[in-house]
């Protein structure tokens, strides 16, 4: 038996059955592609600002910590939020996909 025999045939309707066997296949295709697409655009109004120090040099240890605080978090931080859930989309999508496909590899139902 190869991997195609275990498949559905798409030529004929779909049953309440084979629905649970492709939906996932199909969903995880919609949200890749709609993470691929929100990754690809970066609408200006969801640019998060960049960090501009109040002053050129903290004073004390605290305002040291603070201002390191702040710069280390800005390395982090995504420069635009679209494009993060694009990617986040994506990276669920292809999980998704992968999980379903060796479901059928594996012979689960």
């Amino acid at each position: 038996m190869s991997v195609t025999d275990r498949l559905p045939d798409l030529s004929r309707p779909v049953t309440p059955r084979q629905y649970s066997r492709i939906a996932p296949l199909a969903f995880g295709c919609g949200i890749l592609a709609i993470g691929a697409l929100l990754s690809r655009t970066r609408p200006a109004a969801l640019d998060l600002p960049d960090v501009a120090p109040r002053r050129a040099e903290p004073q004390g240890p605290l305002d040291r910590a603070l201002a390191w605080t702040r710069d280390e978090a800005d390395d982090i931080a995504p420069e635009n939020m679209v494009s993060q859930l694009g990617r986040s989309l994506m990276i669920a999508g292809g999980t998704m996909l992968a999980a379903r496909v060796l479901d059928e590899l594996a012979g689960r139902r």
